[in-house]
């Protein structure tokens, strides 16, 4: 689910005139087009959609519903607009309480699955806990990590081999290198970044064990 959430763009409102009907779909609900109109008490397009469809109702559209196309084209930009604010603020809420708690009671070896790779940092998403951090591999070295080296695959998918520092007595078994790469499966902490801005940290233990 979170591979596929990645890449798709977040809903937006729009005035179905000013765009071609390829646009007017809903992607995850797969028809051709959609609205909603359930919550006017707390949503300004529902307010502009009860309106239009009275007025359409009523059989006097031009009289009844005063909003000009571009009119509407501002209000849909600016519900969108705060739409985004909210879901940014509502997400960061969410992540500074679950920081706030693993600050006090740090989650210990737990599954992780890689979802992207860059050349000294990767994504992983913490099944147990729905969410995802990037891994910092610099942060690493010199304490569980000898050396990491990237590499491109002839497909061009990135990865990266990590090399276990010997002298790391890690409790999570006995191994030596780690091929990282999309779905790669992990052991790992999360914790409480030490700087800010305040947000978790995910720490690397070393392979899973199924």
């Amino acid at each position: 689910t979170e591979l596929l959430m990645t890449p798709m763009r977040p809903a937006e409102y729009i005035v179905s005139g000013d765009h071609d009907r390829s646009g007017w779909r809903h992607f995850a609900l797969n028809i051709p087009y959609y609205t909603h109109f359930t919550s006017p008490i707390r949503r300004y397009a529902d307010v502009m959609v009860h309106r239009l469809l009275q007025a359409t109702i009523d059989g006097n559209v031009d009289e009844l519903f005063k909003q000009k196309e571009r009119e509407m084209q501002d209000n849909c930009a600016n519900c969108n607009d705060r739409k985004a604010a909210a879901k940014t603020a509502q997400d960061r809420s969410d992540r500074i309480f679950l920081a706030m708690y693993v600050r006090k009671n740090p989650i210990r070896s737990k599954l992780g699955v890689v979802i992207s790779v860059g050349e000294k940092t990767f994504k992983v998403f913490v099944e147990e806990l729905g969410c995802s951090a990037m891994l910092f591999l610099d942060e690493h070295k010199g304490k569980l990590l000898e050396s990491t080296e990237p590499y491109k695959t002839e497909k061009g998918q990135r990865g990266i081999k990590l090399k276990r520092n010997k002298d790391n007595n890690n409790k999570n078994g006995d191994w030596s290198e780690i091929d990282i790469k999309v779905f790669t499966k992990l052991t790992v902490s999360v914790i409480c970044k030490e700087k800010p801005p305040i947000d978790i940290k995910i720490e690397l233990e070393g392979p899973w064990k199924e």
